[in-house]
């Protein structure tokens, strides 16, 4: 098939995980990058690819090198390297690498990134010490988010806390559609035991035993409903590296084509709303956005895709995701068995993900595929579409920023509100299994949003036990009074 010379395609990709007990005998993050590329050069066919690139692009992690470039890959001493911190959207990181390549400015780019938390942990118990590479020196570039994604108010009432927040919008959207706790908790639990059986089945996840769902409603609770086994398990040994290239670098590489997989579309919306300032908390415009970008681009709708890996930190995601993209959640929605079974490497997942896309597309070549990916809590959003087939329309980036904010409704936050509020939606933050903080976002009279908490064990005990969305409660600035 005739195609355009310029195309950007994945050309190589490789994991690389590791599960030592002994800290001292386990590599560290970049190490474990290093390996994952040169695994991707091997993939591709093709190992003189990884002397032959023009950048470098890694999502910043953990871990704390200054210049992570000369130890991922020490091939090239003078690669030049960018590095987005965390709060810059992975996709943005495979966009760039993409349009790179389409726009000619590169024949090769490298992508990779990874997490070596579980030996960070393992040292930690063991009480030793284990250390980053160190060097001096900085990234050619480095990228750096807009705005913040939390704010005061969130960060000094009990909200900075990630499985937090999405607790929160998962009640708000089991408000919004009228089901009852039990159905919701049962309805989590399903959805997670099916991504088990996916990681199950992912030579690369972290946790290949399956769970049923009453062991993931009846793990520990962390922040209800949310138990452990609905969070992002992030205490991993993982890495991931890809090899993007033009079609004509793979043609002289000798890359075969069957281990081509083409990128079709890149989409992402930078708005950033922290979630108490959104005024429908259960929803996020910006997944919508993309999704009509990419039905614009491709002429696909990305609820037909064969093949999906909808960003699963948490279950909220999931299922806000699905809702806004008009996707089954009956339907196959991960490749890797999401976040808390295949892994969710800070930083990283998209790229964990990638790998195992570009393996499905390679064993089903007539399909697509379609990888997103959130930073924050559901405040920024990215998507990419991929196929063993070339593109009918060039490769574009698309930023769809103006469509989501255009889209999306906020309202002020009232820190100083004393009187009645109605709750929107709520959580109780567990510590090792005890009640410690029950969460509220509620809305005054006027109309503005109000964040509070309380750590009275009786509250707490009612808010588990009833259903507080719509009831009205009692605030007094950040104590949540009832």
């Amino acid at each position: 098939m005739i195609h355009d010379p310029s195309a950007p395609v994945i050309v190589g990709a490789a994991a690389v995980k590791q599960h030592i007990d002994d800290p001292v005998l386990a590599q560290d993050a970049l190490t474990l990058m290093r390996h994952a590329l040169e695994a991707a050069a091997v993939d591709a066919g093709s190992p003189a690819l990884l002397a032959a690139a023009d950048v470098l692009l890694v999502p910043q992690g953990t871990w704390t090198t200054a210049d992570p470039g000369r130890v991922i890959a020490p091939w090239n001493p003078d690669l030049p390297s960018v590095v987005a911190d965390i709060g810059v959207l992975q996709q943005t990181l495979i966009s760039r690498a993409c349009a790179l390549v389409a726009n000619g400015q590169a024949d090769v780019v490298l992508v990779a990134g990874g997490e070596a938390k579980f030996r960070a942990l393992r040292a930690q118990i063991a009480g030793v010490a284990v250390n980053d590479p160190v060097n001096t020196g900085q990234p050619t570039e480095r990228m750096v988010p807009a705005h913040e994604i939390l704010t005061r108010e969130e960060i000094e009432r009990g909200l900075p806390v990630p499985a937090r927040q999405y607790a929160m919008i998962d009640t708000a959207l089991r408000s919004h559609d009228g089901w009852d706790r039990g159905r919701h908790i049962q309805h989590l639990a399903d959805l997670q035991a099916r991504s088990s059986r996916v990681a199950a089945q992912n030579p690369d996840a972290w946790n290949q035993r399956v769970v049923d769902a009453r062991e993931i409603a009846g793990a520990a609770m962390v922040a209800w409903p949310y138990t452990k086994l609905h969070c992002s398990q992030w205490n991993v040994d993982q890495a991931a590296g890809l090899i993007v290239c033009s079609a004509a670098a793979a043609d002289r590489f000798g890359v075969a084509a069957d281990r081509r997989v083409f990128a079709h579309v890149g989409v992402e919306s930078n708005l950033m709303v922290p979630m108490t300032r959104r005024a429908e908390i259960h929803r996020s415009p910006a997944v919508g956005a993309a999704a009509a970008a990419i039905c614009t681009h491709c002429g696909t709708d990305p609820a037909h895709v064969e093949h999906l890996e909808l960003y699963s930190c948490f279950p909220a995601a999931v299922r806000v995701q699905a809702r806004e993209m008009r996707i089954d959640l009956d339907r196959a929605l991960t490749v890797t068995g999401g976040m808390t079974f295949g892994g969710g490497p800070l930083n990283n997942a998209t790229l964990q993900a990638l790998v195992a896309m570009t393996r499905v597309l390679r064993s089903e070549p007539a399909s697509t595929g379609m990888v997103t990916n959130i930073s924050g809590m559901l405040t920024k959003f990215g998507a990419s579409v991929w196929s063993c087939t070339p593109p009918s329309a060039p490769f574009a980036a698309l930023d769809v920023t103006d469509t989501a904010t255009a889209a999306t409704s906020v309202v002020e936050i009232e820190p100083e509100h004393r009187g009645h509020v109605q709750v929107i939606t709520y959580t109780v933050a567990h510590d090792r299994g005890v009640p410690t903080l029950g969460s509220i976002v509620g809305r005054n009279t006027a109309g503005a949003q109000v964040v509070a908490s309380t750590n009275d064990s009786a509250t707490m005990e009612n808010m588990l036990e009833e259903d507080w969305c719509g009831r009205v409660v009692q605030v007094d600035g950040a104590v949540l009074r009832n």
